[in-house]
């Protein structure tokens, strides 16, 4: 049974969760790449069993630019399934789709990946397709690590476009970007049976076979083996896997979106291998509203732990509370082994995963968002940190959980405004990413934040977003190049934030005036016309979300925006849009300029 008031116990026992309430009247109520070598023969040795590297994904996602590389670093011959149905039929499958149709194509090209799966070594770059067959999943899944290639529809249209190959892909014709949008809702599933998910977003085709390398040369053989992997592989149809997936190259979580999620996390944590005792960081107000749900499944699941509720707000990220909870771990005997869950927003997600990354020197974290803001953001990418006096986030670390788990269920107890303030960072990573789901936004904003909430549809758009932020954050996990793009609207956003003391605005709202900020910026520089801050205006308005800041003073906005993490060199950096889907980052927006659209934005 839960027992508010008390901080901490000695035992920690199965059955029930303890409930440990932190004390309100403590709290202060403050504002708040190696080199190119070839792959030497001990690395090669000490990859086991795998003596063969399988790329998947999507037509023009540059399996056989990456395909060459691999092969000529690991002095094996590259195979490419399409130059082999060409060789075997005297057709190119382009031809053969045109004339004789897809089925009757994909029926060669089945025969075609079981004769290359023969061969070895090598790297075989496959055919967009050629993984929707069970058979050839389980056949090249035998000897082969199963690499997807994965890259957003918007990105891989341009390299599509930019090519100069000459290749035909009779399958991508009419609307290049909604025909790959199609078909990457249809393979997905697919797809992600494959043994390593890597991110191609803003990598070059040379990192993205490092990181395949790297994979493969430590400890890859684990990857590939076991039946029930090729059992799973040959299933039809694929079992559904989670709704993304971050791989760092060193940490690799799944992102699991849709509703009844909190029921099933017992099962989740089974499948994440994390059967230790389990460590609840809740907010208050969530504990009260979902607590009773979550502490059923977990016991239910046979699971013991206690809980931390803490008080909901800014003012419980702090370091005082950070070492409430270490105390608190420290008398149950907390193992490094064992689970630290965090139930809440963002803020709890950033304290309990700053408890995660420092206790022990390092715990699992397994996030469970319960606020549209860091479902679709703070959950996701690793970043933990606590707030100091004199500003926020300035203690922390990257810490990676071992999942994020969201019920978009819990989204229902949620008012407008915090619905809205989260939609604001899914706008932002369509923006930036996707013009799809831009369009999808301004289709269904109504029905994103009226009541009663549509699951199915918030759990499509959540999904869609969370893989867009885990492509960018797989990428760069450590914010040293494309992670940067993350922060459209954010620049003057954070300066409204800090010149209001974190009070007047939420932190969506502030990012939406900022985004309208930069849209303003970069029509002035040419980048981009009116429509598209015409577009934006229209959908964060539609949403409930602020195009202005009114009121603000626009000397303190840019005097926060000066001391900003985004200064580099006394530049400040902005992101803007050459178009939707098109981000670029910027260093020589004229200070003035810059002034005369802040004064614009906070002007009464």
């Amino acid at each position: 049974m839960h027992r508010p008031g008390r901080r901490r116990a000695r035992e920690v026992r199965r059955g029930p969760h303890r409930r440990v309430q932190a004390q309100r009247s403590r709290l202060r109520r403050d504002r708040r790449t190696p080199g190119a070598a070839r792959v030497s023969p001990a690395n090669e040795a000490a990859s086991g069993a795998v003596r063969q590297i399988v790329l998947v994904g999507l037509s023009g996602v540059g399996k056989s630019a990456t395909g060459a590389i691999l092969a000529d670093r690991l002095g094996w011959p590259l195979i490419d399934t399409d130059d082999l149905v060409t060789e075997a039929e005297g057709r190119t499958p382009a031809e053969l789709i045109t004339e004789d149709g897809e089925p009757a194509f994909r029926k060669i090209e089945e025969r075609v990946v079981a004769e290359a799966a023969r061969r070895v070594p090598a790297v075989i770059a496959t055919g967009g397709g050629a993984f929707l067959s069970a058979r050839s999943r389980r056949t090249l899944g035998e000897r082969g690590l199963l690499c997807w290639l994965d890259a957003t529809p918007t990105e891989i249209a341009r390299r599509v476009r930019e090519a100069v190959d000459g290749s035909e892909r009779p399958l991508l014709a009419g609307d290049l970007e909604a025909r790959l949008q199609e078909l990457d809702d249809e393979r997905r599933v697919a797809y992600s049976h494959a043994d390593l998910w890597v991110p191609t977003q803003g990598l070059t085709p040379e990192d993205v076979a490092e990181r395949i390398l790297r994979a493969w040369g430590g400890g890859a053989s684990a990857l590939a083996g076991g039946e029930r992997r090729l059992e799973r592989l040959g299933m039809h149809p694929p079992a559904v896997g989670p709704a993304a997936i971050v791989d760092t190259g060193e940490d690799r979580y799944p992102i699991w979106v849709g509703a009844g999620e909190l029921a099933r996390l017992p099962e989740r944590l089974h499948q994440l291998g994390l059967d230790g005792t389990v460590y609840l960081v809740a907010d208050e107000n969530v504990m009260n509203a979902h607590g009773e749900a979550l502490v059923e499944a977990l016991d239910a699941g046979g699971f013991r732990g206690a809980s931390y509720v803490v008080p909901s707000g800014e003012p419980s990220k702090r370091l005082r509370v950070a070492e409430e909870i270490y105390a608190w771990l420290a008398e149950s005997r907390a193992e490094r082994r064992d689970t630290i869950l965090a139930f809440g927003g963002g803020v709890v997600g950033d304290l309990a995963g700053h408890v995660a990354a420092t206790y022990l020197r390092g715990m699992p974290l397994v996030q469970v968002p319960t606020t549209v803001l860091a479902m679709n953001d703070a959950a996701i990418g690793g970043k933990v940190a606590v707030d100091l006096p004199e500003g926020k986030n300035l203690v922390g670390a990257f810490h990676q959980p071992r999942a994020v788990i969201s019920d978009v269920e819990l989204l229902r107890t949620l008012p407008r405004r915090a619905l809205a303030e989260g939609l604001a960072e899914v706008v932002k990573h369509a923006l930036i990413l996707d013009p799809g789901l831009m369009d999808e936004i301004e289709r269904h904003a109504g029905a994103l934040v009226a009541p009663p909430l549509d699951a199915e549809l918030l759990t499509r758009v959540t999904a869609r977003s969370a893989r867009l932020k885990s492509l960018v954050v797989s990428a760069d996990p450590r914010e040293q190049g494309l992670r940067a793009i993350l922060n459209y609207g954010h620049t003057i956003g954070h300066g409204i934030e800090a010149a209001t003391g974190y009070t007047d605005f939420l932190h969506g709202e502030a990012v939406s005036a900022g985004m309208m900020g930069a849209a303003r910026i970069g029509e002035r520089l040419g980048l981009h016309d009116r429509e598209i801050i015409a577009r934006q205006g229209d959908v964060l308005r539609a949403l409930g979300l602020p195009l202005t800041a009114p009121g603000v003073d626009p000397e303190a906005v840019l005097g926060a925006m000066r001391l900003d993490k985004k200064v580099e060199r006394g530049r400040l950096h902005f992101v803007l849009l050459e178009e939707i889907g098109r981000p670029v980052v910027r260093n020589d927006v004229p200070e003035d300029l810059v002034r005369e659209i802040v004064r614009g934005l906070v002007a009464s």
